[in-house]
């Protein structure tokens, strides 16, 4: 009786996804909330486009089409059945979060798998949290960054709390460019400056033995693009070329926004003694 049923229900749920009862504007919302949260929290511009199609795909509509970039999504629904359906979305804000891209990749593998209906997918999508950890938590642990990067490169205890004063900086930086919106090139240009300048005049004047280098390598490493640099590549592999080299000329802007704002610190205090 029980495995009876169990089969009722996912026929009804096949029913739902598949057919003339299904909402395409729901099914192109869905794919287009999956491919925004995925685009946010940092996947590869051809997982995005992999997912999106894959949702788009149990319409069984003749024309499915997915395309993402680094700053937009589109989407394309077309058959003789029905009235073209074609959206857009703009992406400005990007971050990193794994946690958001596993939610979502077990979502649609649920929901093309027909394990759930297209309308319990979209709730899943919306009610996605963001934060997974509470944010002074997160705070704490993002300043904690740049000390063991400090360790990491061969520095002492002084080093290490020089670093993580900086990482406390940095971290309360970035809620004031938020608030301010200036730009991640002139938030890391100030923070890089304001870490290399200081550093120096404490190197100078104050604690003439530390590893003012080292400090300050230790500081600026959280800024460095490694995910943009990665997904480049693997975009780059993948074929997506517009995309890899979005994402590239990201990486060589933030890159040079840190170089540009170390030598800014170090030329207007003197730089540091050999």
């Amino acid at each position: 009786m029980q495995r009876k049923m169990q089969k009722e229900e996912c026929s009804s749920i096949q029913q739902k996804n598949t057919g003339l009862n299904m909402d395409y504007k729901k099914l192109v919302d869905t794919a287009l909330l999956a491919g925004k949260i995925l685009l946010e929290s940092s996947a590869e511009t051809y997982r995005v486009e992999d997912v999106m199609n894959r949702i788009l795909d149990i319409s069984n509509l003749e024309t499915t089409e997915a395309v993402a970039l680094t700053t937009g999504l589109f989407i394309t629904l077309d058959d003789p059945s029905i009235n073209a359906i074609t959206v857009m979305k703009r992406i400005t804000v990007r971050g990193i979060n794994l946690n958001n891209i596993d939610k979502v990749n077990a979502i649609s593998r649920a929901l093309t798998a027909n394990n759930c209906t297209l309308e319990e997918a979209y709730t899943e999508l919306q009610n996605i949290d963001e934060s997974q950890y509470n944010p002074l938590l997160k705070d704490i642990a993002s300043s904690l960054i740049s000390p063991f990067f400090a360790l990491l490169l061969g520095g002492g205890l002084i080093e290490a709390l020089i670093a993580w004063i900086n990482g406390v900086v940095m971290v309360f930086s970035s809620k004031l460019e938020k608030k301010v919106n200036m730009g991640f090139f002139i938030q890391n240009l100030l923070y890089s400056a304001l870490v290399a300048a200081w550093i120096t005049l404490l190197h100078r004047y104050v604690l003439t033995n530390i590893n003012a280098d080292v400090a300050i390598t230790g500081s600026i490493m959280p800024l460095v693009p490694g995910t943009a640099i990665t997904n480049a590549f693997r975009d780059t592999l993948r074929g997506d070329y517009m995309a890899s080299g979005a994402r590239a000329i990201e990486a060589v802007i933030v890159a040079l926004s840190i170089a540009v704002g170390v030598a800014l610190g170090l030329i207007l205090t003197g730089g540091l003694s050999l």
